[in-house]
């Protein structure tokens, strides 16, 4: 099978998808409502973590695995969830990157709010240094990234429950492969390598020039730029795997 990608994608149909998308969502209340409050709740227990002490290195770790976590379990059934409706309309010229790109704007917006929600409570409770919109934007992109990479396990499981089931997988090693995990002494060679491949690095990497007493902002640009690229990869893969199963 070959991929056209010059015809991957259609702004129609990512406008049409994306409102239907959205009505889907906001129709299933029950669910809704569970999404919008992971974000108070997990801010209220990091409260609860640091209300006696002052921000750390530790917390923005924990801020970022937190957007990751909220853009991976999100997205992570999305996908496998529609797929019988997806071949059907797929042979009546539905647009695989239309689809999947309506998928991540809608959900773009839901880890927008999260982010924010969780960026305002636990800088009212806890107080987070630096600039804050830029704290936000570090969040918010390693949410998309989160996003982009809970569609593309979404893309290739058979079922929702086995989406669900593999989420840690792809949490889990944003943990174990860090430097706040890690004694120094020990983080080098492989380990550093697979930490250059987690999302969570470098949004911590950005949050901690961000609230440093001297900020490089080519650091912080380049961190950014990483996450962008891990998300559109994602987004590519996502698509290809959705192409080949066609």
């Amino acid at each position: 099978m070959s991929i056209k990608f010059s015809n991957l994608f259609d702004t129609r149909q990512i406008s049409v998808l994306s409102e239907r998308y959205l009505d889907v969502i906001l129709g299933d209340i029950k669910n809704t409502l569970i999404l919008f409050l992971q974000s108070p709740i997990i801010a209220a227990l990091i409260v609860l973590a640091w209300k006696n002490t002052d921000a750390d290195k530790t917390l923005y770790f924990v801020i970022c695995l937190t957007a990751v976590w909220f853009g991976c379990i999100n997205s992570c059934r999305e996908i496998v969830k529609e797929r019988p409706v997806y071949h059907r309309e797929v042979m009546v010229n539905l647009s695989t990157g239309s689809y999947v790109l309506s998928k991540m704007l809608v959900l773009g917006v839901l880890s927008f709010i999260q982010c924010l929600i969780l960026l305002i409570i636990v800088d009212q409770y806890v107080g987070l240094p630096g600039n804050k919109l830029m704290l936000f934007i570090s969040l918010f992109m390693c949410s998309l990234g989160g996003t982009s990479l809970g569609l593309l396990l979404s893309s290739v499981v058979g079922n929702e429950d086995k989406a669900v089931a593999l989420v840690p997988l792809l949490i889990i090693p944003q943990i174990l492969f860090s430097e706040i995990l890690i004694p120094s002494d020990l983080h080098q060679g492989i380990t550093v390598w697979i930490e250059k491949m987690m999302l969570v690095k470098w949004g911590y990497e950005s949050m901690k020039q961000i609230t440093g007493a001297t900020i490089n902002y080519a650091i912080i640009t380049q961190d950014m730029f990483i996450l962008l690229f891990f998300t559109i990869v994602f987004l590519i893969l996502s698509i290809i795997s959705m192409k080949f199963s066609e």
